[in-house]
């Protein structure tokens, strides 16, 4: 009798611990979603690297911008807001970058009567001795100029960044085409291999999915013939959210390349679209 006694106060032990745990798990998962749900944010980002090893004059750069069709409006539409980028390196005083409807398409218009290249000189890390401050190094001396010479030897780049502009729907970043904003106008030329590797000029992770793409960019400009223009842009879409730490996915697209010499119309330039980064 007193084993039978032990047993059943065992069993009834272990019941209410059974149901103290199913409590704590369903409410950390209300926890758990309560916060992802709260902290769940979507943005979109742009950032644009330019340079130019000399000057080009008369130049009018339209540029890709991400956008897509609104069939509430009929028309192309961007997300980003100019008034919003960062500026590093632009001479903004004759450089205007304003966006330009191209065929009813939003792009990236930077146009200046003269660019000139940005060249800075090398800095040469000072070691740090034991028991030294590091605030009492010398601070390196920035020195720029517009032109290559043995003091000034770096190529630096103009960058323009637009951060995080967000949407009012979670991004569907596993299908982003013909639902997401796309640099464009774009054509899909290839699908991405499983294998990763290299890709038209291009790295890509083993296990990625996505396209190639590609994308005009519309130049006009005299230089040298051996100039040389070196243009980069890149876009993002991500859903962020908390729960344990920061969760996150996302479809990114990059495009880069070099343009020789003066240059004057279309120039098509394949990238990578890549989709379904991240968790879900």
């Amino acid at each position: 009798m007193n084993r039978m006694n032990v047993l059943r106060k065992v069993l009834i032990a272990a019941g209410i611990l059974a149901v103290i745990l199913f409590v704590c798990i369903a409410l950390l998962a209300a926890n758990l979603g309560q916060s992802a749900s709260e902290s769940f944010r979507s943005s979109y980002h742009y950032d644009l690297t330019i340079s130019t090893s000399g000057p080009i004059e008369d130049a009018v750069l339209l540029i890709p911008l991400p956008s897509r069709y609104d069939p509430k409006t009929g028309a192309n539409v961007t997300p980003l807001d100019l008034s919003r980028a960062s500026f590093s390196h632009f001479d903004r005083d004759n450089i205007s970058v304003t966006i330009e409807h191209v065929d009813d398409i939003p792009m990236l218009n930077i146009s200046a009567d003269r660019i000139d290249p940005v060249y800075r000189n090398r800095i040469t890390p000072i070691p740090i001795m034991p028991g030294q401050n590091e605030s009492e190094l010398p601070k390196p001396t920035q020195i720029y100029s517009n032109r290559y010479s043995e003091e000034t030897p770096v190529l630096v780049e103009m960058e323009l960044y637009v951060p995080g502009t967000g949407p009012d729907h979670e991004i569907d970043t596993r299908t982003p085409i013909g639902t997401e904003p796309l640099l464009a106008p774009y054509r899909i030329v290839g699908n991405l291999s499983s294998s990763g590797g290299p890709t038209d000029g291009y790295y890509v992770s083993p296990g990625s999915s996505g396209y190639i793409m590609e994308v005009p960019f519309i130049l006009s400009f005299d230089a040298d013939d051996d100039n040389v223009l070196a243009i980069s842009c890149g876009f993002l879409g991500t859903n962020q959210w908390w729960v344990l730490g920061w969760q996150s996915n996302s479809y990114s697209e990059s495009l880069r390349h070099e343009f020789r010499g003066a240059c004057n119309g279309t120039y098509p330039v394949r990238g990578v679209l890549l989709t379904g980064k991240g968790v879900y």
